[in-house]
């Protein structure tokens, strides 16, 4: 699910007085509390949520973007808001930059699925330059719904479609690994797996024929990400793969496979 299909006009704020993390903290409880889904929660419990999960480690992820989060057992949907802040506030972010863009996000405690998608998108984001200073140069909320709509909808999950097929990405090259798994959990719903292994050097140096070529030592970075998606979103998900690093095609050390599943039923967890 897309985060712009769970926003609200209501829970969107351009400028704010807020002039740190705590206050912050308290003005999306105030937002978000706008949404009748919040209904059975108070603004302290919300702000206090938020909190106890900034201790956990700062949702300040960096480039101004920060994504407050939080859950409840009681909830049964999700709030989604944004508050945009031109001057920028000390959130302690991981690049030592004011922060100038708050995405929140608080929702049902079980549908941890969800919530970890919503957050993905919201962070692939963050790599957008041109997306990030049109937000934050939005006059007025609904100039920020126009940008949170061409940032968001390109390439939703659409439910409709039934057939499936099965992806694998074998990966070699480390320095990719963050990126493509980013694009996976964003937009396929929970069936994505990662596997440990080794690349068949780590073996053949133990067959006499070999030995020459590899020692004991010659291990590598490899990683098979294994999902199930939708075919409707495999070109999308493979396109996303191909321009990583703005390159047109794939990088050394990636390998894609791709095949159509006769059968597909139950789901994981992340």
């Amino acid at each position: 699910m897309s985060f712009f299909r769970l926003l609200n006009f209501e829970n969107i704020q351009v400028g704010t007085t807020a002039k740190d993390r705590d206050s912050i903290l308290r003005e999306i409880a105030r937002l978000s509390k706008k949404n009748e889904t919040l209904k059975d929660l108070t603004e302290e419990e919300i702000y206090t949520a938020l909190k106890e999960r900034e201790k956990i480690c700062s949702t300040g992820f960096g480039n101004y973007i920060a994504i407050p989060h939080c859950s409840f057992d009681t909830l049964k949907d999700f709030v989604v808001g944004v508050i945009v802040a031109p001057q920028g506030i000390e959130f302690n972010a991981i690049d030592k930059q004011k922060t100038k863009v708050f995405f929140y996000i608080i929702g049902p405690a079980r549908m941890r699925n969800k919530h970890i998608k919503i957050l993905s998108s919201i962070s692939r984001l963050a790599k957008s330059e041109e997306s990030i200073s049109k937000i934050i140069a939005s006059e007025n909320k609904e100039k920020l719904v126009e940008y949170l709509y061409n940032a968001f909808e390109d390439g939703i999950l659409n439910n409709i479609h039934q057939e499936k097929c099965l992806l694998q990405i074998f990966i070699q090259n480390e320095d990719y690994f963050d990126d493509i798994l980013q694009i996976l959990t964003s937009i396929v719903e929970g069936a994505v797996s990662v596997m440990e292994t080794n690349n068949a050097g780590y073996y053949l140096h133990t067959l006499p024929l070999f030995a020459g070529f590899w020692n004991d030592k010659h291990k590598i970075f490899m990683k098979i990400i294994q999902t199930v998606l939708d075919k409707s979103l495999m070109n999308d998900v493979i396109r996303k793969i191909h321009m990583i690093g703005n390159t047109k095609g794939l990088q050394p050390g990636i390998l894609i496979t791709a095949q159509n599943l006769i059968y597909s039923a139950g789901s994981i967890d992340f």
